[in-house]
């Protein structure tokens, strides 16, 4: 186990790499941004915007995967407000809701005049899989990432749009499969995040084929006959989600702080609009030893608000918390018991990084910053 010589992430992150120097590609690619002429990357996108806009009649130029978070807000003020735009937003809703997400979500359609098309999943199939996921592979969250991943593409094309933007690009800016920077995301269904693992859930006979129907993307060959371009924003503008909030205030948007203080984060403004959700970031912990507070950590280095050194003492403290409400809110929707829940985590820690007492209680066996402890 070793971290990088920069930030905190350490390279049990599947698909991080490290350089010689021992800095890891999500540092080495902010500071290869740095280097990016933004003025020409946004002209671009004025150019691609141009090409889209009013191409599909009196429709929508184009389409905006959603979640109601600050990143939404940011996406859809570049796009609506900047770049006159006529975006409608998709969204996937959630087995569970914070007041504050539902009220962001509303604030997109308040604060920009837009539409939002929101996919509501059947519950039953959501709740099965989940628990199948949690038990199985350790991923509870794979058919909600699924249907994040396909729901935007299909309807998008059924609304006849071309153009479909998102966020970031998780691989490049945080350490993944793909490396390379690329305005197209059409390879985003196919980055690592979520494996198409659709016999798995059909063994028992409980699942069909046709379930999974919405949760199946459309294929690479299937999206270029159609002309779609799902494309990624942080291509054009310069990606910090610490100023995306700081804009997305600005706009209506409501951090979590008012309404919960959650355990395990550093932050109370990314991904705020569903508490059961949560339970799958912290699932990085006791397999890979480290989890929320580390993302948060990490980028906050990169971003030079603080050190590496500063910010040690902040993950040893709150990094792999379980927030009680996280773990009630999922128990209460797969109706795993609470003998259950904690028997079936126990099978997720990796006995590299950690040693179970005689009281069932997990103990790291190493050090924010440093690695395993001799």
């Amino acid at each position: 186990m070793k971290y990088c010589n920069n930030c905190l992430m350490p390279d049990t992150r599947p698909g991080l790499m490290f350089d010689e120097s021992g800095v890891c590609s999500a540092c080495i690619n902010y500071e290869k941004q740095k280097l990016n002429d933004w003025g020409d990357r946004w002209k671009q996108l004025e150019k691609l915007c141009d090409r889209h806009r009013g191409k599909n009649g009196n429709g929508y130029d184009c389409a905006i995967a959603v979640s109601g978070g600050k990143d939404s807000h940011y996406q859809t003020y570049i796009l609506k407000e900047k770049l006159k735009m006529n975006p409608v937003l998709l969204t996937v809703g959630n087995t569970d809701w914070t007041i504050t997400g539902q009220k962001n979500l509303e604030n997109l359609s308040e604060r920009f005049g837009c539409d939002i098309i929101q996919f509501n999943p059947n519950r039953q199939l959501t709740r099965n899989i989940t628990k199948k996921a949690f038990v199985e592979i350790g991923q509870p969250s794979w058919y909600m990432d699924m249907l994040l991943y396909s729901y935007p593409l299909k309807m998008a094309m059924n609304l006849g749009v071309k153009l479909i933007m998102y966020g970031e690009d998780v691989n490049f800016t945080y350490g993944g499969k793909y490396n390379e920077e690329t305005p197209s995301a059409m390879l985003q269904t196919q980055n690592g995040i979520v494996e198409p693992l659709w016999d798995k859930w059909l063994e028992d006979g409980n699942i069909s084929e046709k379930d999974f129907d919405s949760a199946r993307p459309p294929s690479v060959d299937e999206c270029k006959k159609f002309g779609l371009e799902p494309t990624y924003l942080s291509y054009f503008v310069s990606w910090n989600s610490v100023h995306n909030f700081e804009v997305a205030k600005r706009l209506g948007f409501k951090h979590l702080g008012h309404e919960y203080q959650r355990e395990g984060s550093l932050d109370n403004y990314d991904q705020i609009d569903s508490l059961s959700y949560l339970f799958n970031p912290f699932l990085k912990y006791p397999k890979f030893g480290h989890s929320i507070s580390t993302d948060n950590a990490s980028r906050w280095i990169r971003y030079g608000m603080c050190t590496r050194e500063e910010m040690i003492p902040f993950v040893e403290r709150h990094d792999g918390k379980l927030d009680q409400g996280v773990m009630e809110k999922f128990c209460e929707f797969t109706g795993i018991k609470n003998n259950e829940f904690w028997n079936i985590l126990d099978k997720w820690y990796n006995p590299k990084f950690f040693k179970q007492d005689k009281d069932g209680v997990w103990h790291k066996k190493f050090k924010v910053g440093t690695g395993l402890i001799k």
